[in-house]
């Protein structure tokens, strides 16, 4: 797939545009340069491309924050449904006339079907290439106006509060976006029998639309710092802290790497172990190096995790302390304390 897209992205890269969702990383990483501009809702992925592309874009996927139209514009496509259909109907109004839009994907990625929803809203022909094991398809927009029918991506800009959430605000483009994370649940459960005091600073890694600051703030007062790498997310919490007058900050960063050292008296997380189609296991480790970086030595962490990753283990690089303090559904609660590099006083 890395190959296709660098081979696509340098053909005309002064008219094209990249939009880089999660499954574009690795190519950055590996130390692709593109004369181009750069669209991602990642923050990571924005920030690794600011020296190695032209310009790089970071928002929810606002194509109305693009400063010009593009001849081309190359999409590997995301994991989500509603992110695909959103950047679909979107992209022919970024594009010039006879400007194409190419999507590429694997076979598990539907890539198939999303070649025909993109004809349908291009009102054009299904185009459908395979490269190896991958596809590309390419759709022209035909006139000034595009005259295709709009791909249902569930009103994807906007902020609204399902029933589900009781009051909150979500969208999609989040996971689980419309319903309350089993773990998370459980993880505020605990909570309650490890409060933090009053007034400390707390930091939320990977806040999603911000259920678990909203939990806490309800224990008692404190100052939040909440991140997240995903834009949808930050739009979302931003929200629901404004709307519950919640005190802190709702900022972008990857798993916290940009928050200051020993400012945390208390440090929630809920981990992602997903990256686009892959599965990474190393994501829970970072989360647990930047948890350890971030607390004050006298502080506490709580963190939830599928029950098949072996947090308990790898906590013992990062904390001096880390007990399982309840398993329900799947899903694993610890609370760490002691970071530093010191196995002593383990539990399992």
């Amino acid at each position: 797939m890395n190959t296709l897209l660098s081979q696509l992205l340098q053909q005309d890269p002064g008219e094209t545009l990249w939009i880089a969702d999660e499954n574009s990383k690795v190519l950055l990483l590996e130390g692709f340069t593109f004369a181009g501009d750069l669209l991602s809702n990642r923050w990571d992925i924005a920030r690794l491309a600011e020296d190695r592309v032209r310009r790089s874009y970071f928002n929810d996927f606002r194509f109305e924050e693009l400063e010009r139209r593009y001849r081309h514009i190359v999409y590997p496509v995301s994991k989500e449904k509603a992110v695909v259909h959103h950047i679909i109907n979107c992209t022919p109004d970024a594009l010039i006339e006879g400007g194409e839009l190419i999507l590429l994907g694997g076979k598990q990625s539907g890539i198939k079907t999303y070649a025909a929803r993109a004809a349908q809203r291009f009102a054009g022909g299904k185009s459908l290439q395979k490269h190896g094991t991958n596809y590309s398809s390419t759709n022209i927009r035909p006139g000034e106006t595009a005259t295709g029918t709009l791909l249902d991506d569930q009103d994807y800009s906007r902020l609204r509060q399902p029933e589900t959430l009781n009051g909150l605000y979500s969208k999609p483009g989040l996971f689980g976006w419309d319903k309350i994370d089993t773990g998370s649940a459980l993880l505020a459960q605990q909570c309650k029998r490890y409060p933090p005091a009053d007034n400390a600073r707390v930091v939320d890694l990977g806040c999603g639309y911000g259920y678990l600051c909203a939990q806490l703030s309800t224990l008692g007062n404190y100052q939040f710092t909440a991140t997240d790498n995903n834009a949808a997310a930050l739009l979302a919490c931003t929200k629901n802290f404004q709307g519950l007058g919640l005190q802190g900050t709702v900022t972008p960063s990857n798993a916290g790497d940009e928050l200051e050292v020993d400012i945390a008296d208390y440090l929630i997380c809920n981990p992602p172990f997903h990256q686009g189609f892959q599965v990474e296991g190393d994501l829970t480790d970072r989360f647990l190096e930047q948890a350890a970086r971030l607390l004050k030595p006298t502080g506490q962490a709580l963190f939830v995790v599928n029950e098949f990753i072996p947090l308990g283990k790898k906590a013992a690089a990062c904390f001096i302390e880390a007990e399982l303090i309840a398993r329900d559904k799947g899903f694993c609660v610890y609370h760490l304390r002691g970071p530093g590099r010191s196995s002593s006083g383990f539990h399992t």
